[in-house]
């Protein structure tokens, strides 16, 4: 399989930072969804770098994922060899109680490969609990 690199500028997050700070509100959290098909050339662990640069509050980076283990040559190409990364696999029976508390403790922010379906209430649930908590949530999910 090809695996394409995917890059962030970094000077897109201090923009949004600061317009937080001149504004004076609090770092709101925030949930974006990922669909891919099978065979799609986006890796969620490619996602990573895109996760750091949101990190201005020095929070761990999650990688939640079903089998898969964390490879130290991602990190290192991603430039977060030095960074708090913590992979822990997930399975569908605890995927959205063990994402909830990872987002309700706001000591992470997080990619979830997520498996099979994501109900309207779960999506919700996961959404608001981003969004109150300060933390940026990933979903990654397959067609």
């Amino acid at each position: 399989m090809r695996q394409l690199s995917f890059e962030v500028c970094p000077q897109a997050v201090p923009l949004s930072s600061a317009q937080n700070a001149a504004e004076g509100s609090a770092i709101k959290g925030s949930m974006t969804e990922i669909i891919v098909s099978e065979g799609s050339a986006l890796q969620p662990f490619q996602l990573l770098p895109a996760l750091a640069l949101c990190n201005d509050q020095q929070r761990w980076l999650m990688w939640l994922s079903p089998n898969q283990a964390m490879n130290k040559q991602w990190l290192t190409r991603a430039g977060l060899d030095n960074s708090p990364v913590l992979h822990m696999n997930i399975n569908a029976q605890n995927q959205l109680s063990l994402c909830l508390k990872a987002l309700s403790a706001a000591r992470s922010h997080l990619i979830v490969e997520w498996s099979g379906c994501l109900t309207t209430q779960e999506r919700a649930a996961l959404r608001t609990c981003a969004e109150q908590n300060g933390t940026y949530l990933f979903i990654v999910r397959g067609e």
